[in-house]
């Protein structure tokens, strides 16, 4: 008896520094609508609420978001799927040395973001290497259990990502979340049997 057929779904991960959201983008925004028009998902995987987009909620959304991919989705035949949790992440707290340390790792994470020239250099290479340690710094310094916060959003961002597949077996997915969460959602999707997980130039 032949082992049945396992369907792939391909998906990449696409990381942003999108917490800054007062912070200036140097790379035109166009950089990325055109990134993603060029692989044109059948999926693109948001960290955000379903509330927030049936509600059209997007005035608290980083520009990647609400300036570039939702309106590039609204003009094509991208189908956007929230993937993110209803509550809140937790906030980043911490006193004295570890509070002064925490603001010099954020102040080196906008600097990163402020030198990328397009969304490309956040992905690989020195500054997406250094964003991931800017925040594992931060997350380790914080006063309150931040990092426990961290590993249970990103076991829902993947699970959903997971469930997704599963839906729409075959099917072409891009996950759009912030470069801290993608270090851990590419190893576990590697190592789902019906996931092909891929860089997103080659989806």
């Amino acid at each position: 008896m032949s082992e049945k057929m396992v369907v792939k779904t391909s998906v990449s991960v696409l990381g942003t520094l999108a917490e800054f959201h007062e912070e200036p983008i140097s790379y035109d925004l166009q950089a990325l609508v055109s990134l993603v028009t060029d692989i044109k998902p059948d999926f693109l995987c948001l960290d955000m609420t379903q509330e927030q987009w049936e509600q059209r909620d997007f005035g608290g959304l980083p520009p990647e978001y609400r300036e570039a991919l939702l309106p590039l989705a609204e003009q094509s035949d991208i189908v956007v799927a929230p993937i993110g949790e209803t509550a809140a992440k937790p906030n980043i707290e911490a006193t004295g040395w570890r509070g002064a340390i925490i603001t010099l790792l954020r102040k080196g994470l906008a600097y990163v973001q402020r030198t990328a020239p397009g969304p490309d250099a956040i992905n690989h290479g020195l500054r997406h290497e250094l964003a991931n340690w800017f925040y594992h710094g931060i997350q380790g310094l914080a006063d309150n259990d931040v990092g426990r916060g961290r590993a249970e959003h990103v076991n829902h961002l993947t699970e959903q990502v997971l469930l997704l597949a599963e839906r729409d077996p075959g099917t072409r997915v891009l996950v759009v979340v912030n470069v801290q969460y993608c270090h851990h959602i590419r190893p576990i999707l590697k190592e789902h049997p019906a996931i092909q997980e891929v860089r997103y130039s080659q989806l």
